[in-house]
């Protein structure tokens, strides 16, 4: 009987190990492009937009204004980023903006915001002014 409880009571610690490690936190926030729109037009909010695509996909089109530094080169580069700003990251899908917006965190920002589904998701170029 002790050794089956033993064993019981083993099976329910590596589960709990196992459920909390599958439950990060994130040290950033997922936001909708009309929230990212919203903050990049509040001069208190501070924000800049950060786009994480490669120089080829930002040559057809991004957001005006936004800072350029491709998932490549943001190990090397992300020391130009302030941190005092709210940085509203995205890409072409998401993907690589989350992967983005995890390794700013662990950097220390505080203020990062992953733009929800990617330049493919963004409205129109005219809902930025």
């Amino acid at each position: 009987m002790k050794y089956f409880t033993l064993i019981l009571l083993t099976i329910s610690l590596l589960a709990s190990f196992a459920i909390a490690g599958n439950i990060s936190k994130e040290a950033y926030t997922t936001i909708s492009w009309e929230k990212a729109i919203e903050m990049s037009k509040d001069k208190k909010a501070k924000a800049i937009f950060v786009d994480v695509r490669t120089p080829k996909e930002v040559a057809q089109g991004t957001v005006t204004g936004s800072l350029n530094i491709p998932l490549q080169q943001i190990q090397n580069r992300y020391a130009e980023l302030p941190k005092d700003k709210n940085l509203l990251v995205f890409c072409r899908s998401g993907k690589r903006s989350r992967a983005a917006s995890e390794f700013l965190a662990q950097q220390g920002y505080t203020k990062v915001y992953n733009v929800d589904g990617g330049f493919l998701a963004a409205p129109p170029a005219s809902s930025f002014k």
